[in-house]
């Protein structure tokens, strides 16, 4: 029995794929500005009170790269 048109269609659609392989990037340091590390701590404050530069290092610490 012949194959329908979309049949075939899909055999050779699905036969062309190719796998990939994903390589890793490099990728561009992650560099804080002022204005991150004072939203974080000012949302600190919000969320527990507390001494303003305890939360500013607190937000450094946090927002750090590891």
């Amino acid at each position: 029995m012949p194959r329908k048109a979309t049949e075939a269609a899909a055999t050779k659609t699905a036969a062309k794929k190719t796998s990939t392989r994903r390589t890793k990037k490099a990728t561009e340091p992650i560099v804080l500005t002022w204005g991150d590390i004072a939203t974080r701590a000012y949302y600190i404050h919000l969320e527990e009170g507390g001494d303003a530069q305890e939360n500013w290092m607190r937000a450094e610490r946090e927002l750090a790269p590891a």
